[in-house]
């Protein structure tokens, strides 16, 4: 096991983080700490073993305390708020569904539920571009590693089971954010950015624009709520709209950092 651990070193040490990452997420289920997220601090234990062992830190992922890495966790909110409800327009209008806005809101709940969706996002970024996707990348290529890795991160979400079509435009939003997190990562060089989009996003989605009035609701929809894809064209317009989110990020994001070693 020594000397094939030595001969294949970034194989190695990817199966060992992915085992000690699914260790870390199973053993989080167990302990019970209260206001301590242990799923995220043991995800952050593991990866920051795996790179000591090279003898490096987690300020290869970008995760430090430098001014211009903390600066990308609100760039990354503002960007992954704004890249939701872009979608979330569009989606309105593709449909033929109409916008109202919220005149009461629960500022209370809205504020915890700004701070509970954080933990969950940070896990999955460590998952998803973190040190396993840098030793895929290692191993093969950049390319590579994010198709294989945007599959893996559809199938951390709940997608088939339902209306097969619906179950593929979901899939492939779901894959047009990972490349949205994997270019904001690799632009930027450092997962803070990345950990401010998914935040950004997921509490958007979940908690400001709904397809329903809730207590948190900033914009919700009124209307027909066409789900159902009538038409080619109903489609493809529902196509872009569920992905131009994503991909403004993306070109905002190589517009404006340059790539990353």
């Amino acid at each position: 096991m020594k000397n094939w651990f030595h001969t294949y070193p970034n194989v190695s040490r990817l199966i060992l983080s992915a085992f000690l990452l699914a260790a870390a997420l199973i053993g989080s289920g167990f302990i019970r700490i209260p206001f301590v997220p242990v799923g995220l601090v043991l995800v952050i234990l593991v990866t920051w073993l795996m790179l000591r062992s090279e003898g490096r830190d987690l300020s290869f992922l970008g995760f430090d305390v430098k001014v211009r890495h903390l600066l990308l966790i609100p760039a990354g909110l503002l960007l992954g708020i704004t890249s939701y409800l872009l979608s979330f327009y569009v989606g309105t209008l593709v449909r033929g569904d109409h916008i109202k806005v919220s005149r009461m809101i629960d500022g209370t709940m809205l504020l915890k539920e700004f701070w509970r969706v954080l933990p969950t996002a940070a896990v999955q970024d460590f998952i998803i571009v973190g040190y396993c996707y840098v030793k895929l990348i290692e191993l093969t290529n950049k390319r590579i590693a994010t198709v294989m890795f945007g599959l893996f991160f559809i199938s951390l979400h709940e997608v088939w089971g339902g209306n097969i079509v619906n179950d593929l435009f979901y899939a492939s939003t779901l894959f047009m954010g990972y490349l949205m997190f994997s270019t904001a990562y690799l632009r930027s060089g450092s997962i803070w950015l990345v950990i401010g989009l998914h935040w950004g996003n997921n509490f958007a989605n979940s908690y400001l624009f709904t397809f329903t009035h809730t207590a948190t609701s900033w914009l919700y929809i009124s209307g027909q709520q066409q789900h159902n894809l009538t038409t080619v064209w109903q489609a493809i317009g529902l196509f872009i709209a569920l992905n131009i989110g994503a991909v403004s990020v993306i070109i905002a994001a190589k517009l404006l950092w340059r790539p990353q070693n």
